[in-house]
């Protein structure tokens, strides 16, 4: 015997008996579960025929050559799906849902092209071959399916890695449990142990670390509790997201609503001294002029226009550290706080040069009145007075060139 298949033959044995007991005393229907027992029936199929290549290399004097050729090439066929399974396991358990499993998709196309590859070494013999004496020989690509069944492992311990900071001491502590015991037996029969049969023994002890420390029911039923945890904790978040948005935000102007800029007020009143010592504080208001002659006689359908006319132009004039208020019918309000003044006046140009853009295009009367204010030592109740005030007299100018509507 060429082979010493010891250690393969007691792994099988302890492999078949670990499904056997699993599938008695254990059984779930999870997909986890399944997972695990596909993956221990391809262990098993895998241990099988590299027992038998091991005799029909042995004695091949017995065993013909299209027996040799059968069971060395479905050895390393079952090898590859099972290298690529220990691997996912990693990805799809190990890993928790928000991970970045990155490579899923590059090790399912190398899984397929290795497949492939390993089909056409039938003719082509350059991972091994079978000669007309019934000899099987390496080729010269052999180590090459070795090294791919190592970088599925590697890649899903790279996964891990990018990972780190989301995964428990016990998910580090398994996966690079999987990862020694896989990679290790191959190098150790590739570079030392040629004759002895070790590799398939390392994914037996994987098969047993997974079994008795993620597939027990006492651990799924505390990973189901986890996982559905995880499930409610994500829904709240998204409900409490969409209420957020619900109780502060204009539904019309997509535009934070009346109660967000009280929010805003009472905290500014708060804070008032303390950020104005740091950051310009700028307070800004406009208003929709003739908001009632354009429901009277255009109807409301093109007075509600108006309105997303202006808040529209309000989100493409000002940048993000703008506060965007519609705090009433026709009313809009900002408060920025951080630009300086030259950056505020260039936005607030570009905004009066979109109004009266925009006046051109629509079939309306179409005029927005405001003004903008930079705080100095007053209240925010004080300074919003002031702005309030400018903005009241650069709309009476403005009517001013309307008389036949003015009083809309």
């Amino acid at each position: 015997m060429l082979y010493n298949v010891a250690y393969e033959i007691s792994a099988q044995i302890f492999v078949l008996f670990i499904f056997v007991y699993s599938c008695i005393e254990y059984p779930m229907r999870s997909r986890k579960n399944m997972f695990f027992r596909i993956m221990s029936i391809i262990l098993i199929a895998t241990q099988s025929f590299d027992i038998l290549s091991a005799f029909a290399i042995s004695y091949n004097h017995i065993f013909p050559r299209i027996s040799n050729i059968v069971v060395n090439t479905a050895y390393f066929s079952f090898g590859t799906v099972l290298c690529y399974m220990l691997g996912a396991y990693i990805d799809y358990h190990i890993i928790p849902e928000k991970g970045k499993k990155i490579f899923l998709k590059t090790k399912l196309i190398v899984l397929i092209i290795e497949e492939i590859a390993i089909i056409a070494n039938v003719f082509g013999g350059f991972f091994f071959y079978i000669t007309k004496d019934n000899v099987y020989t390496h080729g010269d690509y052999f180590y090459v399916m070795h090294l791919v069944s190592i970088l599925f492992i590697v890649l899903a311990g790279i996964t891990m890695f990018i990972n780190i900071k989301i995964l428990g001491k016990a998910q580090i502590i398994y996966g690079t449990v999987i990862i020694t015991l896989y990679v290790l037996p191959i190098i150790l029969q590739v570079l030392l142990f040629e004759n002895t049969l070790i590799i398939m023994f390392g994914a037996s002890l994987i098969m047993l670390v997974t079994f008795f420390s993620l597939e027990t029911p006492d651990y799924v039923k505390l990973q189901t509790t986890l996982e559905e945890l995880e499930i409610t904790k994500s829904e709240l978040e998204k409900l409490n997201k969409r209420n957020y948005r619900l109780a502060h935000y204009d539904q019309m102007s997509e535009l934070l609503n009346r109660t967000a800029y009280e929010e805003m007020i009472s905290d500014l009143k708060t804070d008032m001294q303390k950020i104005r010592e740091e950051k310009n504080i700028i307070v800004f208001m406009a208003d929709l002029n003739f908001l009632k002659y354009l429901n009277d006689n255009f109807g409301h359908n093109i007075g509600d226009e108006a309105i997303k006319n202006v808040a529209l132009i309000i989100k493409e004039s000002f940048s993000d550290k703008e506060k965007c208020y519609r705090i009433g019918g026709d009313e809009f309000c900002i408060i920025s706080i951080g630009n300086d003044q030259s950056g505020f006046e260039t936005m607030y140009q570009n905004f009066m040069d979109k109004v009266e853009e925009k006046s051109k295009k629509v079939d309306y009367p179409f005029s927005v009145a405001s003004a903008y204010y930079i705080i100095k030592d007053e209240s925010i109740g004080d300074a919003m007075q002031i702005v309030d005030n400018m903005m009241y007299e650069n709309k009476k100018e403005i009517k001013k060139n309307y008389p036949h509507f003015a009083r809309a």
